[in-house]
Order: C-alpha cells, then structure tokens, then sequence
C-alpha cells in the first residue's frame, strides 16, 4: 500500500460501490458489511484502515494475525477467513471474534476442546459451493450436518455461511455458486434470525451483493497488491 490518502480515497471507492449494489438490489447499504482482507500488509495498514473507521478485519493466516493484533487499536474485530489447521486453532482464540472458515468435524471438536470459556466464538459453516478442489470448504451436502454440529457445541455460535466464488468463474457461474449458498442458507440456518452470508471479493463482490451477500471480503481493491 503506497500512502494514507491512497488508502482513504479507495475505501471511499469500496463503500460507494457497495452502496450502489445494495441500491440496485433494492437494499440499505447497511445491510452488508465490508471485511477488509490485509493479507500480506503490516500492521500499520491495517491500523490506518481501522482509524478511518473500518471495524471488520479479515485474515487469511493465524501467523499474521498474531504477529499484527499486538500492535492493534481501536473498535474493531478480527476475523479468521482462511483455511484453519487444528493445530493452529488454539493460537486464534486471543485475537479473533469471528472463524469464518469452519469446514470439518474435527476443527469444531480441536475448538470445543481448547474452549477458554467466556463468549462463544462467532463461526460462519464454510461451502465449497463451485466444487473446485484446490479450495477449502464443505461440500453442499454436509453443510446442514455441520450446522447442526455448531449448534451442540459448548463454544462456538454460528451465525451463517460463507463461500469463494469461482475463480475462474463467468458472471454466470460466479452468481450460480451464491445462490447455492443463499438456497443453502434457507435450508442450513433458516432458525437464524438474518443469517449471515460471506460472500464476494473484489472481483465480484457486487454480483455477490445482488444475491444476497451479508459481508464482502475485500482486499485487492482495498488496500492493493503486496
């Protein structure tokens, strides 16, 4: 990232954008919430964003969140968005309020079994909803069993699911892999009140928006290449 004022203007960018989708989609730009991803960026971006008043803060790997969160201020909450080994998952509980990336069987039991007390951490079912196999998640048809796993356990709260789209992917396919997890949802957490879902980034966070994207994770578009 090169400057502060960099920085302030493509947030604006971002918030614009996503503002207008919601608008064509027939939505109140608040009801999708911007996680901006700092994948690869120090600590001293990642500050600059929350001072201009960012609040969600998505990382991709358990190493830079502990070595970023130390030096960190300020009203925000850090979210683990990638894929999270078990023998890693101890290593999040000081520094995240949300898992947006719980997969398997044996992460929700490693969780359960490390569980400080106190909150419950905040989880998101993650779906492989495109069928690529270089990507993480769920398949569809484990998605409600996976839920309903979340729900008995003593430490974590599920709010939702989230997907990758396509990497790849047309305009078509891309949209095709949210509905799946918009239909997914209905059937997967339709007891929520609202269920959250993680869907887009910065190539297609709008498309993600117009099929009912509750938070986009953005990073590229945000904060640049590093």
């Amino acid at each position: 990232m090169d400057n502060g004022s960099t920085l302030e203007s493509r947030l604006k960018e971002m918030r614009d954008r996503i503002a207008s989708a919601c608008s064509r989609a027939g939505r109140g730009a608040e009801s999708v919430r911007l996680i901006a991803v700092t994948k690869n960026h120090s600590a001293d971006t990642v500050q600059r964003l929350i001072d201009l008043g960012v609040t969600d803060i998505g990382e991709n790997r358990v190493q830079e969140i502990e070595s970023k969160a130390p030096y960190l201020k300020g009203d925000y909450t850090l979210h683990m968005i990638g894929h999270l080994q078990t023998n890693k998952a101890q290593k999040v509980w000081p520094h995240v309020g949300w898992i947006q990336s719980i997969d398997r069987e044996r992460l929700i039991e490693r969780l359960d079994s490390i569980y400080p007390g106190g909150p419950k951490m905040q989880v998101l079912v993650e779906v492989n909803t495109s069928g690529e196999e270089s990507k993480s998640g769920c398949d569809p048809k484990t998605c409600e069993t996976l839920c309903e796993l979340v729900t008995k356990s003593k430490s974590l709260e599920l709010k939702g699911l989230m997907t990758i789209g396509p990497l790849n992917g047309d305009e078509r396919a891309v949209k095709s892999a949210f509905q799946r997890l918009r239909k997914l949802s209905e059937k997967c957490c339709s007891w929520i009140d609202a269920p959250e879902l993680s869907m887009g980034m910065s190539g297609d966070f709008e498309w993600a928006i117009e099929q009912g994207s509750t938070m986009v994770r953005i990073g590229t578009a945000l904060v640049g290449e590093r």
